[in-house]
């Protein structure tokens, strides 16, 4: 592993949203510069995922939570948006939450907490999503929050 290695974003979601908006969404964030760490990306055949992810989210700057029904009923994303959250101290934010066909009653019912931050919905589109996150990685320091939705 490339300890120098760094990435703006690492991304946490539920398998099933790989598709059709995580590596979307990685991928148009790429293109537009931010390194984003995505698990297709960075894990291999045969790699130890836990390491692997632990080292991913220790370097990146910001963690993309892809908030879906399917990352609510999961166990595995919650270890990553738990490590995350351990991050997050003095008023720095690292946890940027993204809304995927979820609304607030749905975030509220799993975690009060989650659903109390300023999230991007995924309903205006993947390019106002990114627009959103690259505003975000372009301001130079810790942030108070990302703003309205």
């Amino acid at each position: 592993m490339d300890e120098t290695k760094r990435w703006d974003f690492f991304i946490v979601h539920a398998f099933q949203d790989a598709s059709h908006i995580a590596k979307p969404l990685c991928d148009a964030l790429n293109a537009k510069g931010p390194m984003s760490w995505y698990s297709d990306y960075s894990l291999k055949a045969g790699d130890k995922i836990g390491p692997l992810i632990d080292f991913g989210l220790a370097r990146s700057r910001f963690g993309i939570v892809i908030l879906s029904k399917q990352f609510l009923e999961m166990r595995w994303p919650q270890d990553e948006l738990n490590d995350l959250a351990v991050r997050e101290v003095d008023g720095k934010k690292v946890i940027l939450p993204v809304w995927h066909k979820v609304g607030f009653r749905d975030v509220y019912d799993h975690s009060p907490v989650l659903a109390d931050r300023v999230a991007i919905s995924t309903e205006k589109g993947l390019e106002y999503t990114v627009k959103r996150l690259w505003d975000v990685a372009e301001q130079p320091s810790s942030l108070d929050g990302i703003g309205g939705p």
